[in-house]
């Protein structure tokens, strides 16, 4: 089976490409979707963050098709300045290639490409009615927090 190459694209030449996906996401965990809120990303912001060189955006590709992505916001820290942190967005992979270790391999890619930005604190999450603590486990993560939510 061939494999997904992974490298960082641009927000603003990637988000048409990607915006179907986003929408299948969307479809398949979105907590807000239950609320009655419909996808409607901030673009004006994402394309910010990116000329700020505060969003990274790995891209899983597979004969040129998107099959997997990671977003993560990069920046000091609020709290400790000299240490530099990456805050994971969202991540995905296409349901059809789950199974095949492309969440590692995307991980994978993602924290080399941090790590080359002088990330020392990557944070990354889930949703707990769609769990991915294995694959985190399997990357080196640790549990720290837990979030919590409630409806207003």
């Amino acid at each position: 089976m061939t494999k997904p190459v992974f490298t960082v694209e641009r927000f603003q030449d990637v988000y048409d490409e990607l915006l179907p996906l986003l929408h299948q996401h969307y479809d398949e965990i979105s907590l807000h979707k239950l609320q009655g809120y419909d996808l409607k990303p901030n673009v004006a912001l994402y394309r910010a963050m990116q000329d700020m060189d505060q969003l990274m955006m790995m891209i899983g590709r597979l004969d040129g098709q998107i099959v997997a992505y990671f977003v993560a916001f990069v920046r000091p820290s609020i709290h400790y300045t000299d240490c530099m942190e990456a805050a994971g967005d969202i991540f995905y992979c296409s349901p059809d290639r789950r199974g095949a270790m492309i969440g590692l391999q995307l991980f994978e890619a993602a924290e080399q490409e941090l790590k080359r930005r002088g990330v020392k604190c990557f944070m990354a999450g889930e949703k707990l009615a769609y769990p991915a603590g294995a694959l985190f486990e399997r990357r080196g993560f640790e549990p720290i927090e837990r979030k919590f939510c409630k409806w207003l």
